[in-house]
């Protein structure tokens, strides 16, 4: 009788102390620990520029740009309300290098600075999906002898120092649109150049998982959030994933459009369900550090709930940081020193 009693007390005590051990946490940006640049510890080095606008430098170098744009706000609409971007360089001084180029999808938030970088970098690998491709050539007038790869629905690509998963998926609907409202004349050939291809592919979007050669994992989810529709209909790319660091989309549509008071939970569990080690936001060009720290710190809690240990952090734009990961699997970032590009 003693022995199963203190076998449920080892129980109990091993439950809490997983439980302690699962604890999420936000990242103080005040008080974050800081490397090197040239750290040998660092398995992945990002910066974020604005709206999706990343960057990565893999261990080997080589650096991966995802969707260019700077949302620098020029018209005074109060888009880009917290003046998120970090430079008046052009794109392509801007960027550390553009070895391959991501792009999600071709609105104009996602690849507007696309040119300028390749003016740098011309011979950057480009991945889009398959759809979009004609309406890079013919709105943004890029194309000609460039060095493109368009994805299909499942696709893995090779390149030196990482592979890339990719997922083709959907733009979701416009606030409040049912099936049954859509303008059909939308997809009508009118005449006017890119017309079809803006509004019949534009909204074909690419899902994209990272590993680089020392096993180091980026899993984006670049969809939204609809009560109504549920989400990325593609589940086994991320429930269960692990990955080492996920980036997940904040736009409004994701919080029931409330900005100022978002619902977190449907987000929350999603991020639960895939058990990263790390995360970040993007697409947040519309909250202020404080709210997406205050966001974070909710899906601690739906992370805690089911055990999931999770370092958030809310970047700065134009702030290089490094990612590293322990022999146990667990994830820790830093912000790095100079000597950084740029």
């Amino acid at each position: 009788m003693k022995k199963m009693v203190w076998l449920l007390v080892a129980v109990l005590l091993l439950g809490i102390c997983g439980n302690a051990l699962a604890a999420s946490t936000v990242v103080d940006r005040e008080v974050m620990e800081t490397k090197n640049w040239d750290d040998q510890d660092i398995l992945m080095k990002v910066r974020w520029s604005g709206v999706n606008f990343y960057e990565f430098v893999l261990p080997n170098g080589k650096t991966i740009v995802m969707d260019p744009y700077f949302d620098p706000d020029t018209s005074g609409t109060g888009h880009n309300e917290f003046n998120y971007t970090p430079t008046d360089l052009p794109a392509g001084e801007w960027v550390n290098g553009a070895d391959y180029i991501l792009l999600t999808h071709t609105h104009g938030d996602h690849c507007a600075q696309l040119k300028e970088v390749l003016e740098v970098y011309p011979d950057a690998f480009i991945v889009v999906p398959e759809n979009a491709f004609p309406e890079l050539v013919l709105r943004y007038g890029i194309g000609g002898s460039l060095r493109w790869v368009t994805i299909g629905a499942i696709d893995k690509l090779s390149f030196v120092g990482c592979t890339v998963d990719c997922v083709r998926s959907n733009h979701n609907l416009s606030k409040g649109t049912q099936l049954k409202d859509l303008d059909s004349s939308k997809y009508e050939e009118t005449g006017a150049k890119g017309d079809y291809y803006t509004n019949q592919f534009q909204n074909q979007i690419a899902n994209y998982k990272i590993t680089t050669d020392e096993g180091f994992t980026v899993l984006l989810w670049n969809s939204e959030m609809y009560d109504q529709y549920g989400y990325e209909a593609r589940m086994w790319f991320y429930e269960g994933a692990e990955p080492d660091l996920f980036m997940y989309q904040v736009a409004g549509a994701s919080f029931n459009y409330d900005r100022r008071n978002p619902e977190c939970g449907p987000m929350g569990r999603f991020v639960a369900s895939v058990r990263p080690k790390a995360a970040l936001p993007e697409h947040q060009q519309h909250f202020a550090y404080s709210e997406l720290d205050a966001i974070a710190t909710q899906f601690c809690g739906y992370c805690d709930e089911q055990g999931v240990s999770c370092e958030f952090l809310t970047p700065e734009t134009g702030v290089w940081y490094g990612y590293t990961k322990d022999a146990d699997g667990t994830v820790h970032v830093y912000r790095l020193l100079d000597p950084a590009p740029n």
